[in-house]
């Protein structure tokens, strides 16, 4: 699988089904980024990395979220760690748009030199901010992860992902997850799709003007979501606090 070293965006298409004690679909778009994150910053006029911008990237939302490490230095370290040698690595994710975002799950592809993804991460947050990392390798199919993070309310933490990466050309982007509990009954599932295009002032400022409530959109479908199922009586599970930042290895 090949992907683009360009930077690039598209918007995403995100669905979510729940097959548990209370049967719950929906689907909605989000804008996405990728980006080279050795070939930044992109153009200060309308990107910017760790300060306001129409888009904009922080340290304080992916890899160590502190202000002083980079996030490239994050997957520097992880790549070193693990004996990944790659030539690019790539972030996809939700941009901050007027300096809000909030990121379900983010990307970090590494690439070999011919463009060849060889190793992911797979950055989780929940809306309480916590975060974690999986780390996969080679195939990218129906790889398992045990599930080490509180995401949802309405789903146990006994449970397992198996996480799949499609790319049919290297501007086509696919993920699909889903996840097991104990019985192996497959009790949800998530998949998100994005076409990426090249990244031109004129074409980012555009995709901002059409996207500008967007992020906004995305927490605010989380919650309205919590509150049907809570209306429908699911069982609710109590909230633990992970470890940030722990990376877990498929």
């Amino acid at each position: 699988m090949e992907v683009v070293i360009e930077n690039s965006f598209g918007n995403g298409k995100i669905a979510h089904a729940r097959n548990k004690d209370t049967n719950n679909r929906f689907s909605y778009s989000a804008p996405y980024l990728l980006l080279n994150l050795k070939k930044l910053p992109l153009n200060q006029k309308i990107f910017s990395l760790n300060h306001f911008n129409l888009f904009s990237v922080s340290n304080m939302n992916h890899g160590y979220r502190v202000k002083e490490k980079s996030i490239i230095q994050f997957c520097n370290d992880i790549a070193m760690k693990h004996k990944i040698k790659f030539e690019h690595v790539m972030l996809l994710s939700i941009p901050k748009m007027l300096g809000y975002a909030f990121n379900p799950i983010s990307f970090y592809l590494y690439l070999d030199k011919s463009q060849k993804l060889i190793a992911a991460i797979y950055e989780v947050k929940n809306t309480h901010g916590d975060q974690i990392h999986y780390l996969d390798f080679n195939d990218f199919k129906n790889k398992k992860f045990k599930k080490n993070m509180y995401v949802s309310p309405f789903i146990e933490m006994e449970s397992h992902y198996e996480i799949s990466l499609n790319i049919k050309n290297c501007n086509y982007f696919k993920c699909n997850i889903h996840q097991f509990d104990l019985n192996l009954k497959n009790i949800f599932f998530a998949s998100l799709e994005v076409q990426l295009n090249s990244m031109k002032e004129k074409s980012l400022l555009s995709f901002f003007i059409k996207n500008i409530f967007s992020t906004f959109k995305v927490i605010l479908l989380i919650h309205y979501q919590s509150m049907k199922l809570f209306l429908k009586k699911s069982k609710f599970f109590s909230h633990v606090k992970n470890l940030n930042n722990r990376v877990n290895v498929e």
